[in-house]
């Protein structure tokens, strides 16, 4: 039978826990960043908004056909910002749930870890009650 160092699987067991922590912190990126796209998504939305508000008096005021067009252009290139807000968005979703599945297997990497060292610890502890047990039947012996 192997046994394992304690140093060593402690040494394991910090290195998977920093690993978790790093990938924890890249969550909380991803995370905030698709909260970024998302308001990003609801501005440009807004945005376009506004301007349909404003559209109808622009349509009204317009002298000749370069202005009806220039009204076109302008919707036009507010669904175009929303196309890529919309892109920029369901990318940083899916960061989040890469980060999110890489932070799930590093925490079940740590737990594994720890598992490890409680395993050492605990056959660690029944040989020192073996050894402690057969110290004192020694010393019951030899008094015989």
């Amino acid at each position: 039978m192997m046994t394992i160092n304690r140093r060593v699987a402690r040494s394991v067991r910090d290195a998977r826990e920093r690993m978790r922590d790093a990938a924890a912190a890249d969550h909380t990126a991803a995370a905030s960043e698709r909260e970024r796209a998302a308001e990003e998504l609801a501005s440009e939305h807004d945005r376009l908004a506004a301007y349909l508000d404003t559209a109808p008096a622009a349509l009204a005021s317009a002298r000749n056909v370069h202005d009806l067009s220039w009204v076109a252009e302008h919707i036009t290139s507010h669904h175009h910002a929303i196309a890529d807000a919309q892109r920029s968005h369901a990318d940083a979703d899916a960061q989040v749930l890469e980060a999110a599945s890489k932070l799930r297997e590093r925490t079940r990497q740590l737990k594994s870890a720890e598992r490890v060292i409680d395993l050492v610890d605990r056959d660690r502890a029944e040989r020192d009650n073996r050894n402690e047990q057969r110290a004192n039947d020694d010393m019951i012996g030899s008094r015989r």
